[in-house]
């Protein structure tokens, strides 16, 4: 075999390689797998479990700048609309739309009940949104410290 032809199938087979390993690691910042969820708080140490609510009301009070009588109002509010949604998801609804359906009644008081708080359309959306934006930085603070040092 000539040295081109030898040089030719060992790209061949080293592309093969590269094509394989694409196959079976999704790359979790193009959107095709979503990185794992963060660990369930029941097993979180207390000191831990107080960091992480400490890190979430400061994240969500600087995210929604919250004044100090805002946020003496919201808590309540939002502790009450996480309570409602973990009983839900407790409840293991077989039936998925209805499990959407009452989320969705959940979400709906919510924002009704932060209307007053907020004042603004717009920041009672962006309370909406901050669970899901805190959940991913989580979720990538996590991934983060597993990787391994380069």
């Amino acid at each position: 075999m000539s040295f081109m032809k030898q040089l030719l199938y060992l790209f061949g087979f080293i592309l093969s390689v590269v094509f394989a390993q694409a196959q079976q690691r999704p790359m979790h910042g193009q959107g095709r797998m979503m990185p794992p969820p963060p660990p369930p708080i029941e097993r979180l140490s207390k000191e831990q479990r107080a960091q992480l609510e400490s890190f979430k009301i400061q994240f969500i009070t600087k995210k929604l700048e919250l004044t100090p009588a805002e946020a003496e109002k919201f808590w309540p509010v939002y502790n009450e609309q996480k309570e409602a949604s973990h009983r839900l998801m407790k409840e293991n609804k077989d039936d998925e739309i209805e499990f959407q359906e009452a989320m969705l009644v959940i979400r709906k008081k919510f924002k009704k009940d932060l209307m007053p708080i907020l004042k603004t359309e717009e920041r009672v959306n962006l309370a909406l949104k901050v669970d899901r934006e805190l959940l991913n930085k989580m979720r990538n603070e996590m991934m983060r410290r597993k990787r391994p040092m380069s």
